[in-house]
C-alpha cells in the first residue's frame, strides 16, 4: 500500500499495482501443483489429508480437491451446474434511498456492474462452494473520485492457508518458509502473509454450520467419489475379463517348438492378449460369480448409487439429474428444491459484493457516507408468477372487473406492441361507441318535461350541422305517442332498403354482363375499369341507414331516460 490516505484516513490503493499474489516458477506458489500420490490413494490417505487440512496444513488436501473435480464427471457436472446457474443470474443495484446523492452512488455501482467485471468473476468465486472459500485479487481503477474493481483475478485455494488457531484466518502463502530450515518445508503461520483487505475479495460460502476449516462441500463428497472410482476400476477389469472372449490354443505331443510359437503368434494376433496356450491332454476352467455377483448391472447400479448421493449433496435433489419414469413430474419439483440453494448461494454472493467491493468503491471515489447507508446489489430473479398462471387468472378475474396493463402481459410474454403497418395476429375488439358529448338529456320537474338544449354551433362545418339537425329531429320525435318512434323508423328502414336494393340491383347486372361478354381475364379487367357503376344511389341509401342507425340508438336513449325519470 502507498502512503496516500483520503479525506477520513483510510489508505487508498496504489497508483501503480503490482501483483500481490501471483505465481511463482519456485516457490510456495507454483502455477502447476506439485503431483500427489493419487493413483494408490485409498481411504487411509485420504483421511490423512484431511485431517491434515484440518490442523492447518491444507495444501495437499486442495490440490486433491482440484483432481477430484477432474476426476469424477459427475460431481464435476453438479457443481458447475450449481455454480453456473448462480453465475447467470441477472445483477441489479437498489439505492440506499432516495436523496440525490444515495442516487449517485447507485448510479456509480450500476455504471460499474454493466460493465460485466463482477458477471465474469461470478463463477470462479462460486468456487467456494466445493473447497469453502476462494479468493481473488482486485486491480483497481484508480482515478480521483472514480475507483472501481477493474480486474478480479482468480487465485488458486492452493497459495493459501488456513489458520488452525481460529478455523477462519485465511493467509497467503509467502515464500520466505522455503528459506527457513526449522520449517522443514511446511509453511508456518509465522512467516506467511496476511491478506491485504483493499486489494483481495474473500467469499466464504459454507455447506454446513461450522469453520471455514472445515466447511468444504467436497469433505462431504470425498469418499463418495473415492468408492465410485472404485467401482469405476472394478467394472473396467470385469469387462476385460469377461466381455472379451478368451482363446485357448491346444497342442499335442508331437507339437515341436516352432510349432507352439507359431501357435502362440496366431492366438495373440486375433485380438490382444486375452488368450493362452496348453497341451492338448490338459484342461482349463473359468469359473463365473454365481448370482450375478460380478455382472455389469451390479457395478454399474452402485455407481449409479453413488451418483445419486453426489446430486443430494450438491443439488439437493435428483430428478434434473437422473432419468425415470415418472421424471418430468418429479423433476419440476425437484427443480424448486434446486431454485431455493440457488436463492441461497445468491445471496451469500450478494454479501461479499456488498461487503467487500461496494462499500470501498463508494468509499474511495465519494468517502464514507454519513448515514453509514450504502447501495446494494442484489442477485436473483423476481419471484413472478408463471405466465399460464397470469393467463388463467386474467381470462377469470377480467369479466369480474380485474383490470391488467397490456404492456405488462407483452412484458411477460417477451413481446413488443405492434407498430403502424405490422401484420397482426389474432382479433381486434373494437371500441365501444360512446355518447356525443352534446347530447343533454331531457329533464322533467313535477311531471313536466323541459325542452333539450343543445349547443349552438360556432362553426360552419356541414358534419356539425348534420350532427344537430339529427338530434332536433330525434328530440321532436319524444313528443309523439308512445310506439310512434318505432312505427316511423321501421317504415324509414324499409324505405331505405327498397332503396340500397335499386342502387345494388344496378351494379350487380352491370358487372354481369362484363363477365359474361368477357373473352379473357385481361377483356374483363379492361371492361370493369371502364364499367360506369351507379355507386352514387348506394352510397346514398348507405349515409342515410347510418343515419337513420343513429337516430334510432339516440331515441331509444332518451325513452329510457324519460322512463326512468318517471320512475
Amino acid at each position: 500500500m502507498s502512503g496516500l490516505v483520503d479525506q477520513h484516513g483510510r489508505p487508498l490503493p496504489p497508483t501503480t499495482q503490482k501483483e500481490q499474489m501471483g505465481a511463482s516458477i519456485v516457490g510456495s506458489r507454483p502455477a502447476i501443483a506439485d503431483p500427489i500420490a493419487t493413483l494408490g490413494l485409498n481411504p487411509a490417505d485420504v483421511g490423512a489429508l484431511m485431517r491434515s487440512a484440518a490442523e492447518g496444513n491444507s495444501r495437499d488436501w486442495q490440490i486433491f480437491c482440484e483432481i477430484v473435480e477432474e476426476r469424477d464427471l459427475h460431481y464435476l457436472g453438479v457443481l458447475s451446474t450449481r455454480k453456473r446457474s448462480v453465475a447467470q443470474l441477472p445483477m441489479n443495484v437498489e439505492d440506499a434511498g432516495s436523496s440525490r446523492q444515495q442516487r449517485k452512488h447507485g448510479d456509480f455501482v450500476r455504471a460499474w456492474l454493466d460493465r460485466g467485471i463482477a458477471q465474469r468473476a461470478a463463477f470462479d468465486i462460486l468456487d467456494a462452494i466445493a473447497k469453502g472459500f476462494s479468493v481473488h485479487e482486485i486491480f483497481w481503477h484508480n482515478e480521483a473520485g472514480n475507483y472501481w474493481p477493474e480486474r478480479l483475478v482468480y487465485r488458486p485455494q492452493r497459495w493459501f492457508e488456513i489458520s488452525y488457531q481460529d478455523g477462519e484466518t485465511i493467509w497467503l502463502r509467502d515464500d520466505a518458509s522455503m528459506s527457513r530450515p526449522d520449517v522443514e518445508g511446511a509453511v508456518a503461520e509465522a512467516v506467511a502473509q496476511p491478506l491485504d483487505q483493499a486489494r483481495t475479495l474473500v467469499h466464504r460460502h459454507p455447506s454446513w454450520s461450522g469453520l471455514t476449516i472445515r466447511s468444504g462441500l467436497t469433505r462431504a463428497v470425498a469418499f463418495n467419489s473415492l468408492f465410485k472410482l472404485f467401482s469405476s476400476r472394478d467394472w473396467g477389469l470385469f469387462v476385460q475379463a469377461y466381455g472379451i472372449p478368451i482363446r485357448i490354443g491346444k497342442f499335442d505331443a508331437s507339437a515341436t517348438a516352432d510349432d507352439r510359437a507359431t501357435l502362440w503368434r496366431a492366438l495373440v494376433d486375433v485380438a490382444g492378449a486375452g488368450a493362452c496356450m496348453i497341451p492338448q491332454q490338459m484342461q482349463l476352467d473359468f469359473v463365473e460369480p454365481k448370482n450375478g455377483a460380478g455382472s455389469n448391472d451390479t457395478h454399474e447400479r452402485r455407481i449409479k448409487w453413488l451418483d445419486e448421493q453426489t446430486s443430494k449433496a450438491v443439488l439437493g435433489q435428483t430428478g434434473t439429474t437422473e432419468s425415470r419414469a415418472g421424471a418430468h413430474a418429479s423433476g419440476a419439483i425437484h427443480r424448486l428444491v434446486q431454485e431455493d440453494i440457488e436463492r441461497a448461494d445468491a445471496l451469500l454472493l450478494a454479501h461479499t459484493l456488498n461487503e467487500q467491493l461496494v462499500r470501498q468503491m463508494i468509499d474511495y471515489s465519494f468517502g464514507p457516507p454519513k448515514d453509514g447507508l450504502y447501495p446494494r446489489i442484489n442477485i436473483g430473479r423476481p419471484d413472478e408468477a408463471p405466465v399460464e398462471v397470469v393467463i388463467e387468472a386474467v381470462q377469470k378475474l377480467g369479466p369480474q372487473g380485474f383490470k391488467v396493463g397490456a404492456k405488462d402481459i407483452y412484458s411477460r410474454l417477451n413481446l413488443e406492441p405492434p407498430e403502424e403497418g405490422d401484420e397482426r395476429v389474432g382479433i381486434a375488439v373494437p371500441p365501444q361507441p360512446a355518447l356525443p358529448a352534446s347530447v343533454t338529456a331531457p329533464q322533467q320537474h313535477a311531471g313536466r318535461a323541459t325542452a333539450s338544449h343543445f349547443p349552438t354551433p360556432t362553426s360552419q362545418d356541414e358534419g356539425q350541422k348534420e350532427q344537430l339537425s339529427l338530434h332536433a329531429a330525434v328530440s321532436a320525435l319524444q313528443n309523439r305517442p308512445e310506439g310512434f318512434v318505432s312505427r316511423f323508423l321501421d317504415a324509414l328502414s324499409r324505405s331505405l332498403g327498397r332503396s340500397a336494393q335499386g342502387g345494388l340491383q344496378r351494379m350487380s347486372n352491370a358487372v354481369q354482363e362484363a363477365v359474361l361478354t368477357a373473352t379473357s381475364y385481361q377483356e374483363l379487367e379492361e371492361k370493369l375499369q371502364k364499367l360506369n357503376l351507379p355507386e352514387e344511389a348506394f352510397a346514398e341509401a348507405m349515409a342515410e341507414g347510418m343515419a337513420v342507425g343513429h337516430m334510432a340508438g339516440q331515441a331509444a336513449i332518451l325513452a329510457q331516460m324519460r322512463q326512468a325519470d318517471h320512475e
